[in-house]
């Protein structure tokens, strides 16, 4: 099951949150958990964890709520605003439950959206891929080997926002 939603939050909201995450979010230099080292390969990008603003946060809970027309009871404090460098297709897995990415900022195109796999982490193929637009979010299962698309665009940046859900219920 994946769910795609454009214009996930209003004009208003949209904007508040874009110029957060581009001007007022101090972001921390993220690894895989499974790197060994870190260096370009293993690095995921710069990570501002939304529990760090309470407000912020819950405008984006109460907007995955009513577009995904679900009930979150369990989020993980991992949920977060990255700022990343497209360097490098990163095939993983999450340890939730559900994903649900929000494309905030970045140029619209193919090559720098997100790309879904079939097969195992370490033995997969391109299955899917969902280009980047601004204000476009997508659930999906955390266990589908995922990962942002690579571009040889060089310091094309992106930034999007992911909520990482342990738990939910769908509304009826």
């Amino acid at each position: 099951m994946i769910k795609i939603i454009d214009n996930f939050f209003n004009k208003k909201d949209l904007k508040i949150v874009q110029d957060f995450a581009t001007t007022k979010a101090f972001y921390e230099p993220q690894y895989f958990d499974w790197a060994k080292e870190k260096n370009d390969e293993t690095f995921y990008g710069n990570r501002y964890f939304l529990d760090q603003n309470p407000e912020l946060y819950k405008k984006f809970i109460k907007q995955a709520e009513s577009k995904f027309q679900i009930k979150i009871n369990k989020i993980d404090n991992n949920s977060c605003i990255d700022m990343r460098n497209l360097k490098h297709f990163n095939p993983h897995t999450d340890p939730t439950l559900i994903n649900i990415l929000i494309m905030l900022k970045g140029p619209t195109a193919v090559t720098n959206g997100t790309v879904f796999y079939y097969g195992k982490e370490n033995n997969c193929n391109l299955d899917m891929h969902i280009g980047f637009r601004e204000n476009r979010a997508v659930m999906f299962p955390s266990n589908k080997v995922h990962s942002n698309h690579a571009s040889n665009v060089p310091n094309l940046k992106r930034f999007t926002a992911t909520l990482f859900i342990q738990d939910y219920e769908t509304k009826l």
